[in-house]
Parts: structure tokens; sequence; C-alpha cells
């Protein structure tokens, strides 16, 4: 694979797009007591990784396969915003995605990079991460399948970071968790079928009900 060092770059936990300081509701589901043990994360993280895979997937997708056809954006966020019903996770979507396509500019001043930039600015649609994150894989010539591992292994990773910055777990208890989901989440993958953006679901929806009430506890470390 001749990109593969640039992967590891764009998955680097050091780059600056804040994911890494984000719990994604995980403050929350630990001070409602949903988590308790380590059974409880283990159970979190993979119904986590089900609901990137049903939900986040096919936008991602989406994304990079419409990165050349911007008359389609605005149906895919449209259709990705009317999905997301939690105002802090919408807030977070944004965050990230202007964060991400600020990065890529700087860190990739091709043609096809301008060409985007200049499309993204004419269109003026919500930069949601998951598509944006779609389109510029594929402006980057990396493939569906390496677009959807990179993005599984960061949201699982940041989960992870915020684990640890709460205090649930040390960097080896972190690690020794991050291992277990990462093998349940690569067989997921791998069995993962393309579906449309239109038929995406939420499959946690008991998760995103704890998150509802992230806003009153969320810790200013999260929203860094």
């Amino acid at each position: 694979m001749n990109n593969l060092i640039q992967l590891f770059q764009l998955v680097d936990s050091s780059l600056p797009i804040g994911g890494f300081v984000y719990s994604m509701g995980m403050e929350s589901a630990i001070k409602s007591k949903l988590l308790q043990n380590e059974e409880d994360l283990k159970r979190y993280l993979v119904a986590y990784t089900d609901q990137l895979i049903s939900f986040e997937f096919p936008f991602l997708e989406a994304g990079h396969t419409t990165a050349n056809k911007s008359e389609k954006w605005t149906a895919i966020t449209t259709a990705y915003q009317s999905m997301l019903m939690n105002p802090n996770l919408e807030k977070s979507a944004l965050v990230l995605g202007k964060n991400w396509t600020r990065l890529l500019y700087s860190l990739y001043k091709t043609d096809e990079i301008n060409r985007l930039k200049k499309q993204l600015k004419e269109q003026q649609i919500p930069v949601y991460y998951t598509i944006v994150f779609g389109m510029f894989m594929s402006v980057l010539k990396i493939g569906k399948a390496e677009a959807r591992s990179m993005y599984l292994y960061a949201a699982l990773r940041d989960q992870i970071t915020a684990l640890t910055r709460l205090g649930i777990v040390g960097p080896m208890g972190g690690q020794g968790l991050l291992t277990y989901v990462l093998e349940k989440a690569n067989e997921k993958n791998n069995l993962y079928q393309t579906v449309p953006y239109y038929s995406a679901t939420k499959s946690a929806y008991i998760m995103e009900i704890v998150q509802l009430n992230h806003h009153k506890i969320y810790s200013k470390l999260f929203q860094n």
C-alpha cells in the first residue's frame, strides 16, 4: 500500500482535530451508572461500534462516493442532520468537521483539495465530520475500506482516551479494552455490506438517551 505512512499520520492521536478530548457521552454514561465495571465497558464499546457501523458508515461512504458530485451534498447532510436528534452530538460533529477540514487544507495543498475547499465554501453546507471525512479520503485516493477502518479505529481510540482521562481505567487497562473492542470491530467491519445513506440506522437508543443529559455534567475538559 503506497499511502500506508500517510494513513498512519491521519489516524495519529496527535492530529489536532479535538476528538481525543470529546467523550461522545461517555462522561454521562458513567455518571448515570450505566457503566459500573469492565463488562459494562466492553458491552458499551461494542454497542458504540455497532452504531458507528450502522449509522456513520453509510454517511462516510456517501461522502466518499460524492466527493466529486457537489450537487448531492445537500441531500446527504440534510439526512444526516435529521437523524442526529441529539444536540450535543450534532455540536461535536460540526466542531470535529470544521477542525478536520481546516487541518486537511493546511496539510495538503493539491489541486483536488483546493477544488473541494472551493466547492464546500460555495455550497455552504454543514461540514459534519463523518461526511467530510469520507470526502477527503476519496480526494486523497484512500479507498472506502481503508477509510472505514481509519474512522473506526480513531473513534474507538478516542473512547478509550476519554475513559483514561476520566480516571476510569489506567493506560494499561485502556489498551486491554482497546485490544478487545478492536478485535470485535475488525470482525464487524469485515462483514460490513455497503448500504445507501438513507438506509442508515441507529442501534443504541439507550446510549443516546443517556447522552441527552450530557450537557448538564459536561466538564470543561471535554469542551476543549
